[in-house]
């Protein structure tokens, strides 16, 4: 199986406009630690609500092709996302693989392992339901791709039942049962790569709508969650749409009391997250809350389904023009630690988890930026960014 593409937009450095940037500070990294227990009662009545420990609110994200690889190579991962001190872990329930026979047909071994594996180490699992399989893809899918929403929001949501049915707290298989608490509908169904030919919103309300009243049925306590956007533009062609409209759609759609967070990649790379533009997608992140409060929909959070900066030789600079997509080994540690930063002590307030995306690069080609997102090299060592997630969890 490929790699899943990352696909950030070329639109990102044709957006950095002159108005952009005196650059991208660097702070130290920053504590996330609780205060110390109130000494008095009066203390004690005043005291804030218990502070989550970062580590319960971080994920990381092994990327699709854990399911495909060897079983030695499969824990190696997951032994390096728990032992970054995440609690998250994300990755794809892959429709194409488990159905590939036919409605009927169910083929989860390879699903199994996975959720087995993070499971025994202690990891709460986001599943991505996706993409569809050659029996259930629409007359215009174009051939050989699976990123096509399917012909019928009843076929997904069949799919998002049986995996739910295997996965959820009413699970026949006792070592299954409860395994995934949180299920993410589709990936970047606002940009084309993952919906071929077109943006379909209406579609994918309607898939949404059929996969949370067939997830909830099963397990009620399950969490369900919309979008996973991309930080694209808004596209006449159709194939993108930017993340304030699509989730906009989705409310004209009537599909606001069918998702239970929204998700959303605040990627901004070659640029620090921090950076103050409103192209800046992780800017974004406050933008689709606002859109959510303005839909009645404030108490929701925003979870960060994916975020992150390659490492590799075109290292850009962040101003206007600069074709560079990569970024330095230090850099990516220093953006790791801002991420994290402005997600829950900016955004805390209306944001949910944040998953780094990936845990080991794909590949070593040094030109090709896509092989390069994770917090460990190829060869499972280190990067500093991994460190500087040891110390911001276990600190």
């Amino acid at each position: 199986m490929a790699h899943r593409r990352r696909t950030i937009l070329t639109g990102l450095t044709t957006l950095v406009g002159a108005s952009l940037l005196a650059g991208c500070s660097v702070v130290a990294p920053i504590p996330f630690v609780s205060s110390g227990a109130p000494t008095n009662q009066a203390a004690v009545a005043n005291a804030a609500p218990p502070v989550t420990p970062l580590r319960e609110r971080v994920g990381i994200s092994a990327g699709s092709s854990i399911l495909w690889e060897p079983a030695d190579v499969e824990q190696a991962k997951l032994q390096a996302v728990a032992d970054s001190g995440a609690r998250w872990f994300e990755f794809d329930i892959d429709w194409n693989s488990i159905q590939a026979a036919g409605r009927a047909s169910y083929m989860w071994a390879a699903t199994d392992r996975i959720v087995l594996d993070a499971r025994a180490r202690g990891l709460k699992i986001l599943g991505m339901v996706g993409y569809s399989p050659r029996w259930a893809r629409p007359a215009n899918c174009p051939p050989n791709t699976d990123k096509c929403l399917p012909a019928s929001p009843e076929y997904y949501a069949s799919f998002a039942k049986a995996a739910a049915e295997r996965y959820g707290i009413a699970s026949t298989f006792p070592t299954l049962r409860g395994s995934i608490s949180a299920w993410q509908v589709w990936n970047e169904p606002n940009h084309y790569p993952f919906v071929q030919p077109v943006v379909d919103v209406g579609m994918y309300t309607r898939m949404l709508k059929r996969a949370y009243v067939e997830i909830k049925n099963v397990d009620p306590t399950a969490t369900v969650i919309a979008g996973g956007t991309s930080p694209a533009p808004n596209d006449p062609s159709g194939r993108q749409m930017a993340p304030t409209k699509f989730l906009s759609r989705i409310y004209q759609s009537g599909g606001k009391d069918f998702f239970d967070a929204f998700a959303h990649h605040p990627y901004s790379f070659p640029c620090n997250p921090l950076t103050k533009a409103r192209w800046n997608s992780f800017t974004q992140t406050k933008y689709i809350h606002d859109m959510m409060a303005q839909n009645g929909d404030g108490a929701k959070k925003v979870w960060g389904t994916e975020a992150g900066a390659p490492t590799g030789s075109d290292v850009g600079a962040c101003t206007a023009g600069n074709p560079g997509r990569s970024v330095s080994e230090a850099m990516q540690a220093q953006y790791l630690n801002d991420y994290f930063k402005g997600w829950y002590k900016d955004y805390g307030s209306f944001t949910g988890p944040l998953f780094w995306f990936q845990i080991r690069d794909n590949g070593t080609d040094p030109n090709y930026y896509d092989d390069h997102f994770g917090l460990l090299r190829r060869d499972f060592t280190p990067k500093p960014a991994y460190q500087t997630l040891q110390r911001l969890l276990k600190g």
